[in-house]
C-alpha cells in the first residue's frame, strides 16, 4: 500500500440515478465509514444552487441540483476505492476515462463550477429590471400574448401594474415579474 504522501486525492465525477444524488451520497458515506479506507476519501460534493421564484406574488427560494444525476468525489483511486464507489447503491459509475480508470477532474474545474453556481444565484435574484413606461408582452395567464405599458413597478413584491388594451380601452392589470417579458412592439 502506498504511503500517505504518494496518495494524491483527486476529484472524480460519479453518475447516480437521477434524483437520487442525496441517497447515493449517504450510501457512499456509509460504505466509506464501514470500510478501512476512510482516509482515502476527502469530500463528496453535490453542486446545488438557490433558485429564486415568484409564485402568486410571493418570493420563494428553493435548492436545485446544478448537475442532476451526478456527484463529485474527492478521493485516492485504486481498485479497492473504485469498488467502494462503484458498488454503492444508486451509483451508476464513474464518468470519463476508461471503465477501470476514470478521468479525474481538476481542482480548478471544481472551483469553476462553484463560481458558476454563485454567479447563477446572484443572477436569479436580479434577473428582472423593469421601469415605468417600458413595453412588455404578457407571457402567461388570461392575457397571454397581449402587450402593454408598465404603469407601476413594485420591486419588493416583484409585481407590475400594466396598462393592457382590452376592447379598445386601456385597463390596469397586475402581473408577477415572471409573467411578462420586455418587448419593442
Amino acid at each position: 500500500m502506498a504511503n500517505e504522501e504518494e496518495k494524491r486525492k483527486e476529484w472524480f465525477i460519479v453518475q447516480t440515478f437521477s434524483n437520487y444524488e442525496n441517497k447515493a451520497k449517504l450510501a457512499l458515506e456509509l460504505r466509506i465509514e464501514a470500510s478501512e479506507r476512510a482516509d482515502d476519501f476527502e469530500e463528496i460534493y453535490i453542486p446545488t444552487e438557490t433558485v429564486v421564484e415568484m409564485k402568486n406574488g410571493k418570493r420563494r427560494e428553493r435548492t436545485e441540483k446544478f448537475y442532476k444525476g451526478y456527484i463529485f468525489v474527492k478521493m485516492f483511486l485504486d481498485d479497492e476505492t473504485w469498488h467502494i464507489v462503484k458498488d454503492t447503491p444508486k451509483v451508476v459509475g464513474f464518468v470519463g476515462g476508461t471503465q477501470r480508470r476514470p478521468m479525474p477532474v481538476s481542482e480548478k474545474e471544481v472551483k469553476g463550477i462553484e463560481e458558476k453556481i454563485e454567479e447563477g444565484t446572484l443572477r436569479s435574484e436580479t434577473a428582472y429590471s423593469f421601469s415605468q413606461g417600458d413595453k412588455v408582452r404578457i407571457t402567461e395567464g388570461n392575457f397571454a400574448d397581449f402587450t402593454g405599458t408598465i404603469e407601476e413597478v413594485n420591486e419588493e413584491k416583484e409585481k407590475l401594474k400594466v396598462f393592457v388594451e382590452i376592447f379598445g380601452r386601456p385597463t390596469s392589470v397586475e402581473f408577477d415579474f415572471d409573467q411578462v417579458e420586455e418587448t419593442d412592439e
